[in-house]
């Protein structure tokens, strides 16, 4: 009786990893096709400055590194500051390209930083990419 349980227990334990793994496999695999559209996407919005293009990136929990500020309050500070070059960085940054972010493989979600560990992107649950911060401290 003993032996069956554990076997069962044993058992479902492995389906369940079976399963999730699968699913973040998919997940894995739609994020990596659907990235090169996305990145085409946000490299001209943020070269033209397309304030309504960036905000449709951008998730309406934006993380803008500590600050506390909304995205469309994250943009307004990013305009306010463009003679101390806060555009030109922000273009130079998304111009040198992403990697995959290997360091929060506890988030549970493909995750994509600049290269200069400046802005991060997150693949979220409704299947899509987002510009979803600044990289905080």
């Amino acid at each position: 009786m003993k032996t069956q349980r554990i076997l069962a227990i044993v058992f479902l334990l492995l389906a369940a990893a079976t399963t999730f793994s699968q699913t973040s496999r998919a997940t894995n695999d739609l994020a990596n096709r659907s990235w090169q559209s996305f990145w085409r996407q946000i490299t001209a919005a943020v070269n033209k400055k397309d304030h309504a293009a960036l905000r449709k990136m951008m998730p309406g929990n934006f993380d803008d590194g500590g600050g506390g500020l909304t995205g469309d309050e994250w943009l307004k500070f990013i305009d306010e500051n463009e003679r101390k070059g806060s555009w030109r960085d922000l273009q130079k940054s998304f111009a040198r390209g992403t990697v995959v972010n290997r360091n929060w493989p506890s988030k549970g979600i493909p995750t994509r930083v600049t290269k200069d560990n400046g802005y991060f992107f997150e693949f979220r649950k409704d299947k899509k990419w987002y510009f979803a911060g600044v990289v905080g401290d």
